[in-house]
């Protein structure tokens, strides 16, 4: 099942199922006690899931959202969610940037406000001339957990999105810390769809594309992967307790701008696409600060 939150032109939010076709089913107007995000969806269970599968499956045309109805496509991430990025997962990252292979990960965190949706703007901040592509696999916890054994962890998970870790490469090399490099505002796009687990395929064999103005400039599979879904799962788990809705980011495939000769950066009015197996498309156009 594919989840997508959904600001529509009359000011409510609501949640959307992907139907069949393409179209986006509004939760709202099922015959089920609607949620307005996938969080709260999550949070219901497995249950109400199967629910909002079998409503959407006999759905009345009046629940299929039209374009003209979109405002916009929200992050499946809500603001206050935890969001972990892996620092160095690809073997080809790591060699595109002359690192050793990493014996444990970096591990970041990144505020769920710096999250934009499907077609949102990423934001070129008038602070920064360096802004980066990360196009990455992120997975969404989808029952709370800690202390989870890596054997158990895949249980844990709701399904799985697309994530660009858009960063600014002149405040990563100028400070000590990542941090603020990874926390602009307008630089987490994340979407379009939550997919379900049973629908994603093997996390281990996905291809990751991205792409910068119909240029691919990234492209990799997660078989790749130094640090695998379940070890990250288990390790964030011993930490905190994951919650649903929780996200961890999974790392970037060599082929960022900031690893070129001569480096690479966003301008504005550039389209950056992030496509994923079974996961779709993120879209979203760089525009440049006004304020």
């Amino acid at each position: 099942m594919r989840l997508a939150n959904i600001l529509r032109k009359d000011g409510v939010r609501t949640l959307a199922i992907g139907g069949s076709k393409g179209e986006l089913i509004d939760v709202s107007k099922l015959s089920v006690d609607g949620v307005t995000n996938i969080r709260a969806a999550l949070e219901q269970g497995s249950a109400y899931l199967g629910a909002l599968r079998e409503a959407a499956g006999k759905a009345p045309e009046a629940a299929i959202l039209g374009s003209s109805e979109i405002a916009a496509h929200l992050p499946v991430a809500e603001a206050d969610s935890k969001i972990f990025c892996v620092g160095l997962n690809y073997l080809s990252h790591a060699e595109e940037l002359g690192l050793a292979i990493p014996k444990q990960p970096s591990i970041f965190s990144r505020y769920g406000t710096t999250c934009v949706g499907h077609e949102g703007d990423i934001l070129l901040p008038k602070s920064s001339d360096a802004v980066d592509w990360e196009g990455e696999l992120a997975v969404v916890i989808g029952a709370s957990t800690k202390y989870v054994a890596e054997a158990d962890a895949l249980a844990k998970l709701a399904g799985a999105s697309c994530f660009n870790d858009v960063s600014m490469r002149d405040f990563q090399e100028r400070l000590p810390r990542i941090t603020l490099a990874k926390n602009f505002d307008g630089s987490g796009p994340m979407g379009p769809w939550l997919v379900t687990l049973d629908e994603v395929g093997d996390l281990r064999n996905l291809d990751v594309e991205t792409r910068v103005n119909g240029e691919v400039v990234q492209e990799a599979s997660t078989s790749e992967f130094i640090f695998s879904v379940p070890y990250l799962i288990s390790l964030i788990s011993q930490v905190c307790e994951l919650k649903p809705g929780d996200v961890i980011s999974t790392g970037t495939p060599g082929g960022v701008g900031w690893a070129r000769k001569p480096q690479w950066y966003l301008k504005d009015g550039d389209v950056v696409e992030l496509e994923v197996s079974s996961l779709g498309t993120l879209r979203n156009t760089a525009r440049r600060e006004t304020v």
